[in-house]
């Protein structure tokens, strides 16, 4: 009897929050006309009657931080240079959910233009990998001669448990990596099944492998390829690894 009472008590405190970020959610889609979710919240250590409430903006998928209090009466973004606080805890609390933050929308927006970019090639160029979850995709850009991409490729069963994959080859790490990456794109076009694709992706990334010299048509497509992904603001490195939900 006791645990479901402990259940029910559970039950009722999550059904409150749920309205609670749902009140708070109403008020920014009325006065601002933006409809938004909430992520996460939390409170500060000197006051529990000020908490901070993770909002994600359902049209862009940004996020940012904004200071309400208990009843969520009032909406305030949070300026982090604006909010100074004595409480060590809560000053390191802040610092790191702004840099979280941050650095998640700075994420997907190179995300996003990395998919832009993917979407603009030849579908030849993406190899398609049927995983046994189909809700989730990864988006895999990998150079031949990359150590860690090789590392992935020798990993990527994981991957195919989690999700399907759409993997990317880019020669960009010198003249190897351009030929290797040309053998790949010559030879997965004709193949069929995820199998021979995985066998072929595997004996051109071994360490040992040549690749012959790629004829100066296929390199310029290879260059292609490089110019439309690598970059700032785009990909800096490989292997360059996007997760996302269908």
């Amino acid at each position: 009897m006791m645990k479901k009472i402990l259940y029910l008590v559970a039950f009722c405190c999550a059904i409150s929050q749920i309205l609670q970020a749902s009140k708070l959610t109403d008020m920014v889609q009325r006065v601002t006309g933006q409809k938004m979710s909430v992520i996460k919240e939390f409170s500060l250590k000197q006051d529990s009657n000020i908490k901070f409430v993770v909002l994600k903006d359902d049209s862009t998928s940004q996020r940012v931080i904004v200071m309400t209090n208990k009843a969520e009466s009032f909406v305030q973004p949070l300026v982090p240079q604006a909010f100074i606080t004595e409480n060590e805890i809560d000053s390191n609390t802040l610092l790191s959910e702004v840099g979280s933050v941050q650095n998640y929308n700075m994420t997907y927006k190179t995300s996003s233009e990395v998919k832009k970019a993917i979407a603009t090639l030849p579908k030849d160029y993406i190899i398609n990998l049927s995983g046994k979850n189909p809700k989730k995709t990864y988006y895999i850009v990998s150079d031949p001669m990359c150590p860690h991409c090789q590392v992935e490729l020798d990993n990527i069963d994981k991957k195919l448990a989690a999700g399907n994959v759409k993997m990317i080859v880019v020669g960009w790490m010198g003249e190897e990596s351009a030929n290797k990456a040309a053998e790949i794109y010559k030879k997965a076009r004709s193949l069929k099944s995820d199998s021979e694709k995985l066998a072929l992706l595997k004996k051109v990334y071994n360490k040992s492998y040549k690749a012959p010299a790629a004829p100066e048509s296929d390199k310029k497509v290879i260059q292609e390829v490089v110019r439309a992904l690598m970059g700032k603001g785009k990909v800096e490195g490989t292997p360059y690894i996007i997760e996302e939900d269908n």
